[in-house]
């Protein structure tokens, strides 16, 4: 938790009160009740000497009872600072009291909480601390104490693996192949901005060829390459893909194309993942606001704790954060000052008794939502509808514990006789190349495109020649082209389209003067594509049914093949 103010052992002692003053200095410096105290200033100095003590502090610690101890422990784990809600809520009640309340009922004696028993024993404090949501009362620990303290794990989560699930899922890159995708539409149509309706526009002409349509993931691949910086408008107005920075991500392994976005997203101030869930909606009064970044960095130090290759259950862990570090995105520990409402109920989600429906349903979006799609984390169901996951190594790289892995080579792209090109889909520098002198035809693990005419055409207006594609073509595969490949190639740029293969259904009718009426009739005549005879035509794959309608309207019941 990151929280500025003076937490010194002096500072601390200097703003007590003396009547507790007074009980830590005689606990501390094991004096009797009778036994008089020295003057105040040479108190202060006695007593910063004997808690500043290893020994001391030592003795101290083990006799603490193992609450006590679980507490500081706590405290310690969050840098020895915690929001003075939560460190009572979770600790119990520190009884405020005045002098003479304090002398008649002597609470050190009998404190009704670990939080009060710690307090009197000058070992926690309260203080105003500054954080990255403003200023708040905090409990501290005096950094003189905190250094001599048993050192805290790196993340205070308490977690137990589960069995792995019984069909651990295949590892994919999806998110990669859609950003890919993304990328080369982009290229072959640009726009004037990324804030375009999804179904609409060029958007509506990408949908079809992404893994995963969902409209949560793509705005996150639209924000990233924005966020990251790749794109330039031309003097038009068009937004145009910066060649160095897209070719090194292109050309570059999956682990390191998957960190690349994993650290963009990371370090994102603008994307806010809390306004992502799809159960809450966020209203913006002016009066409050959340750090995305605050709470994606403590759920992803948490996430330190998981061991590689061990499968972990979701809701085991949201109870794990809930149980160690609550308030990762509220340091001040307050749940009623944030206006947010469930989607499925409408109610206002205020009050520390939702944290389930808030905090809970962010870390669940966190954990199967970004760090599923970049690949950081493996998401798989485990029975009875519940959700498990296991950091990748992938994932172990991101957080620090490890080196980047190395994955095994690619089969080279294949050309067939029909000059149909299939790519595996984690080549993704040729994948984006092709987009740009073929058409897509199908997406998976291998994406298939075909060079026709239009596509030919399309590299022309890019200034890419028939001659460059099948260069292009014999560098991906090793020369493992048709031998066809450069004569088809150079005919079309001689001669341009000279042949077409195209759907449609046939209509065969007995009566030359019943195809005249049905091309003529303003119903019917948009369906009939070509006349190929007095007594057949092709009709569009759509319109079929209305012709049919149509006959059996003039009283010809038609033979319907195939359809």
């Amino acid at each position: 938790m990151a929280a500025r103010s003076d937490r010194t052992l002096a500072r601390c002692l200097v703003d007590t009160d003396p009547l507790r003053l007074e009980v830590i200095a005689r606990s501390w410096l094991e004096l009797g009740s009778e036994d008089p105290l020295p003057e105040r200033a040479e108190l202060l100095a006695a007593l910063r000497a004997r808690m500043s003590d290893p020994e001391t502090l030592r003795r101290v610690w083990d006799s603490l009872s193992p609450q006590e101890q679980e507490a500081l422990s706590r405290l310690q784990a969050l840098g020895g600072t915690m929001a003075w809600l939560t460190f009572v809520r979770r600790w119990g009640e520190v009884r405020p009291m005045g002098p003479g309340r304090m002398m008649r009922e002597r609470p050190w004696e009998s404190p009704i909480s670990v939080a009060e028993a710690l307090w009197y024993r000058g070992l926690v404090f309260r203080t105003v601390v500054e954080g990255p949501t403003g200023f708040y009362d905090a409990a501290i620990i005096p950094e003189e104490l905190g250094a001599l303290l048993p050192a805290p794990s790196d993340s205070p989560l308490r977690l137990e693996p589960i069995p792995s699930p019984p069909s651990p899922p295949v590892p994919s890159d999806a998110f990669l192949d859609d950003f890919c995708t993304y990328l080369a539409h982009l290229q072959v149509y640009p726009r004037r901005s990324l804030r375009e309706e999804d179904n609409e526009g060029p958007n509506a002409r990408l949908r079809p060829y992404l893994r995963d349509a969902d409209p949560g993931r793509l705005r996150l691949l639209r924000h990233l390459l924005g966020r990251l910086g790749w794109l330039r408008p031309d003097r038009l107005g068009y937004l145009r893909l910066i060649p160095e920075p897209v070719t090194e991500w292109l050309k570059a392994p999956p682990p390191r194309q998957r960190l690349i976005l994993a650290e963009a997203w990371r370090e994102d101030p603008t994307w806010n993942d809390l306004q992502q869930v799809p159960t809450l909606h966020l209203e913006k009064t002016g009066a409050w606001r959340n750090d995305p970044l605050l709470a994606r960095k403590a759920i992803l130090n948490h996430l330190r704790a998981c061991r590689l290759g061990e499968w972990y259950s979701v809701p085991g862990f949201i109870a794990a954060v809930k149980e160690a570090d609550p308030d990762f995105q509220r340091p001040d520990g307050n749940y009623n000052r944030w206006y947010i409402r469930s989607t499925v109920t409408g109610e206002y989600l205020s009050g520390f008794e939702h944290w389930d429906d808030v905090e809970g349903a962010l870390i669940r979006y966190l954990l199967t939502g970004p760090l599923a799609w970049m690949g950081l984390v493996a998401v798989a169901s485990c029975g009875s509808e519940a959700l498990c996951f296991s950091l990748t190594p992938t994932g172990r790289a991101f957080l620090g514990l490890g080196e980047v892995p190395e994955e095994s080579s690619l089969p080279p792209p294949v050309v067939e006789a029909d000059l149909v090109v299939r790519v595996p889909a984690a080549r993704r520098y040729e994948r984006f190349q092709l987009s740009r002198v073929a058409d897509w035809i199908g997406i998976g693990e291998w994406y298939t495109y075909r060079l026709t005419p239009a596509s030919l055409e399309r590299a022309r207006q890019q200034r890419i020649s028939p001659e460059r594609v099948a260069e292009f073509l014999e560098e991906i595969t090793g020369g493992q082209v048709p031998p066809t490949l450069r004569g088809v190639l150079k005919r079309w740029e001689t001669r341009g389209p000279e042949a077409r293969l195209e759907s449609g259904v046939l209509l065969r009718l007995q009566d030359e003067a019943l195809l005249r009426d049905l091309a003529a009739s303003p119903a019917t005549r948009r369906y009939i594509r070509e006349i190929l005879t007095p007594t057949v035509a092709v009709v569009a794959p759509d319109g079929w049914e209305e012709i049919a309608r149509t006959l059996v309207a003039r009283g010809v019941l038609p033979d319907v093949v195939g359809l």
